[in-house]
């Protein structure tokens, strides 16, 4: 053994000394790791360090309560339990690095060296001194002489300190509720100190001091500087003995030392619109709980969103705000965070506006980049320091619009963003979140028909688990669904509508339009083109601030009077807000977002932006819809170019490359009889695709038709083909000359150029379909509605009708019938699964299944009396 690795093991022994304590109430033995290190085989010491941690957690897991029973749990899964009851990242960050050492020393084929051995013993101490050093009793089983209440503050004090680099010195528990601590840290040549004395009241001081003769803190030390933290208020009051260089602070004002929170506050307030009056508009919300019993996620209160707000704040928890465009999501968080001064709990409290993290910016990077200048230490601590108030519960964090800072709007990039956010997430934290869209939901389709979040499913936690993210937390999420204010306007239409001194009393505009109104208001003609394909070719790249400088090179000077690169000189300033000294946003996100769906509006700007992967939001997609008014033709014709699929949470641009002419209705039972009558006479081989089983012939599956007569009575011809599989819908479609529609082509063909939500618009109207919702007589809004009405037979008379029942049933090109009734089989076929795509709904889905983004899955085999087929030809 080396003199240097001798030096270094006895140095570990004595650290590892101090902690004896730790090692007798837990029976732990911590010289074993330095003698296997001192023999030669740091792989032991490794293994060691493991099985110690593996203690250590198992300790915390009983201490708080986490369910189920830690013994036989691996090294992982412990970290996962305790994780969310660990305040400091750096005990996180130490128990992850014996984690992976520990895996590399019992893999083949990794050499470990002596350094790993020494760094996995350090890391132990790291996690024994945090404990330790804090004053907590966890692991030692040490019992405070200190209150519980003042015992808990002190160990807040500590950890806050160590997590600013200093190491404890001296700690002395002067009486039941006073206690001195010691600190210190080297800063290059610099040597800090920090004095905290924590007392209940003045008069404790005095007597402490007093039998100490103000001994105590009168050290000769250099200090960066002192505390005298009291839980009551009695600054006036504050005891002479302790010289001038001291700072009186009750606790609860303890954090004003590190954060200039008015001045955040100020900030946050005058950066956006002010609040419209609250005697006019109040925004009610469902808050939705987890059952801790059944684990499914209910409705527990239904009141006015702020007060639901203000008692999450109050009783600690983390919430998922939901609400549609300018449902005031917003407007309520910044009303949350305003109302700091006058909370008695988690007064500091935390604006983050999302939509200004830079793409590619790490959340920790975005959050120093806003906090830096309202906190008062070295910017390397600014994350690490908001990092522990928020694991400890003693700040509320809102962070407001996530789905704007996603790397891409698909439930991938929003586990992107949610796992670096579960790094402040906490058994004890308050962060509350705002979305358009809940990426917890399991049924994206459903936005329009269920504005609001459901548990997470199983394969979601399997994902979040491939993500890195504890799923442990993600329950604790409650949620708040915003209810629509009124029938006619939402508190962004009511602003816009104040700005543009509308009377809503007799109705407003759509908020695409009021938007445009408002655009239109403050933009000179002249520029409007410039400005709608700068600002909304923008946004599709993931763009949503701008620099002045940015505007002048890429719009010119003439956006801002005199040539004076500032705010108060910009021409567009009613449409943005300062999103730094030299940059601006859009006021919301809503503007932006117009300006994108009138650049969509051209072809030719579809295919400029069609190759860079666009950002494409519902938002987005509602406006052009309601801003197209495209007129409608009968000519069943699909063009070539490109149009805009997917479900709400993956819109895409797709190109559509050659012009194709769709069946005006389903095929038929009349239509299907005459296909069978021409086999019968000719075979079917020359129609047949090449891949069919020898084995399936094209007559319909007679067992399993809901109607025997189904494709022998004659009232049943106009009736769609049914019951019949994929080989005989690709052989019918070739008799016809035909073929089947790719599920793109038929996506494209529902949804029209304007990305519309079914075939006829994005309005509900249980009058045009046939669908569970309109055999129930009701709509079913949520799948548990659904389901109960099918496990109760209310759908067993449910069955497919006649091709041409409902006329408002009709896609923009004339092609009827396209929703519901039943699905439709394409000629998009998945290989690997021998399944092939269909689309469209049937008469026993909900509607939520007919939004024409939803597809489905069938064998190609398999065969139902909900499944149909149309056929397209190509030109």
């Amino acid at each position: 053994m080396s003199i240097e690795l001798d030096t270094r093991l006895f140095q570990l022994r004595n650290e590892l000394d101090d902690h004896s304590r730790v090692a007798r109430h837990l029976g732990l033995d911590f010289e074993r790791p330095i003698k296997s290190l001192g023999d030669g085989y740091p792989e032991n010491a490794i293994a060691l360090v493991g099985k110690i941690t593996e203690r250590i957690l198992k300790q915390l897991w009983r201490h708080h309560n986490v369910p189920g029973d830690p013994g036989g749990k691996t090294l992982s899964e412990l970290i996962k339990g305790a994780q969310p009851h660990i305040r400091s990242s750096g005990v996180l960050d130490s128990l992850r690095d014996i984690q992976r050492l520990r895996n590399r020393s019992a893999h083949d084929g990794y050499e470990i060296a002596e350094e790993d051995g020494l760094t996995a013993v350090r890391r132990l101490l790291d996690v024994l001194a945090w404990f330790s050093s804090t004053g907590s009793g966890i692991l030692s089983g040490d019992v405070p002489k200190l209150a519980p209440e003042v015992a808990a503050k002190a160990e807040f004090l500590a950890g806050l300190y160590l997590t600013l680099g200093f190491q404890p010195v001296k700690r002395f528990e002067l009486s039941r509720n006073t206690v001195y601590q010691l600190f210190f840290r080297e800063r290059g040549l610099r040597s800090e100190y920090v004095e905290l004395l924590l007392s209940r009241n003045v008069d404790d001081v005095a007597q402490v001091l007093a039998a100490t003769d103000g001994e105590l803190l009168q050290t000769r030390l250099p200090k960066l500087t002192r505390f005298l933290i009291l839980e009551e208020n009695g600054i006036a009051q504050a005891p002479s003995p302790l010289g001038g260089d001291y700072r009186v602070l009750t606790y609860d004002r303890f954090m004003d030392a590190f954060v200039d929170l008015d001045r955040h506050l100020a900030d946050v307030v005058g950066t956006y619109p002010q609040l419209l009056d609250a005697g006019r508009l109040t925004v009610a919300g469902d808050l939705l709980t987890t059952d801790e019993r059944t684990g499914e996620q209910r409705v527990s209160q239904v009141g006015a969103a702020d007060q639901l707000l203000d008692e999450v704040a109050a009783s600690g928890g983390n919430l998922l705000i939901v609400g549609r465009s300018g449902s005031g999501k917003t407007t309520l968080l910044k009303q949350l965070v305003g109302r700091s001064a006058t909370a008695s709990l988690r007064r500091y409290r935390f604006y983050f506006d999302m939509s200004l993290k830079r793409p590619g910016e790490e959340f920790r990077a975005f959050v120093t980049r806003v906090l830096t200048p309202y906190m008062a230490v070295e910017s390397t601590y600014v994350f690490e320091v908001f990092h522990y108030f928020a694991r400890s519960g003693s700040v509320l964090c809102a962070l407001d619009g996530i789905d704007e800072a996603v790397p891409s709007a698909t439930q991938a990039g929003f586990l992107e963003l949610f796992t670096e956010i579960t790094q402040v997430l906490s058994a004890e934290s308050a962060v509350v979140t705002t979305s358009r869209v809940s990426f917890l939901e399991d049924s994206p389709q459903v936005r329009r028909l269920l504005d609001g979040t459901a548990l997470v499913s199983e394969k979601l936690v399997q994902q979040l688990h491939a993500q890195g993210v504890n799923p442990l937390l993600v329950p604790r999420f409650s949620a708040l669904r915003l209810h629509d204010v009124t029938a006619s306007a939402s508190p962004l239409e009511l602003r816009l509508a104040d700005d543009l001194d509308l009377d809503g009393a007799q109705g407003l505009p759509h908020l695409a339009e009021l938007t445009w109104q408002h655009i239109t208001r403050v933009t000179d003609p002249a520029d409007l083109p410039s400005i709608t394909a700068y600002f909304g070719s923008a946004f599709l790249q993931g763009r949503t601030f701008f620099t002045f400088v940015d505007l002048v090179n890429d719009l010119g000077i003439v956006l801002f009077d005199g040539g004076r690169l500032t705010y108060d000189a910009f021409r567009l300033r009613a449409l943005f807000r300062l999103a730094g000294p030299s940059a601006v946003a859009f006021v919301h996100g809503a503007y932006q977002e117009l300006l994108a769906a009138e650049f969509l509006r051209e072809p030719a700007n579809r295919e400029v932006i069609l190759d860079a992967s666009p950002r494409l939001t519902e938002q987005v997609r509602e406006f052009l819809h309601r801003r197209s008014a495209l007129a409608s033709t009968d000519d069943l014709v699909l063009p070539a170019g490109s149009y805009l699929v997917g479900p709400s949470h993956h819109l895409m641009l797709r190109r559509i490359e050659r012009p194709v002419r769709f069946d005006r209705f389903p095929v038929t039972v009349g239509r299907y009889n005459r296909f069978l009558e021409a086999v019968r006479l000719h075979g079917s081989q020359q129609w047949d695709h090449p891949d069919k089983p020898p084995e399936f012939s094209h007559e319909p599956w007679q067992e399993r038709l809901k109607v025997q007569a189904y494709f022998t009575d004659p009232v049943y011809e106009n009736h769609p083909a049914v019951c019949v599989n994929y080989w005989s819908a690709y052989a019918f479609a070739r008799f016809e000359g035909k073929r089947l529609p790719t599920s793109l082509e038929w996506e494209a063909a529902a949804r029209g150029a304007d990305g519309r939500l079914f075939p006829w618009g994005d309005d509900i109207d249980l009058n045009v379909v046939n669908s569970a919702d309109s055999w129930s007589g009701r709509p079913l809004i949520t799948y548990e509605a659904w389901r109960e009405e099918l496990d109760r037979g209310r759908l067993s008379q449910a069955m497919p009708g006649p091709v041409d029942a409902h006329p408002g049933n009709v896609s923009p090109f004339g092609i009827r019938e396209m929703a519901g009734n039943v699905w439709e089989i394409t000629g998009t076929v998945l290989e690997n699964l021998n399944e092939v795509v269909i689309c469209g709904g049937s008469y026993d889905n909900p509607y939520r299944a007919l939004q024409t983004s939803f597809k489905g899955l069938s064998r190609r085999r398999g065969c139902s009396n909900a499944v149909g087929f149309r056929c397209v030809e190509e030109l």
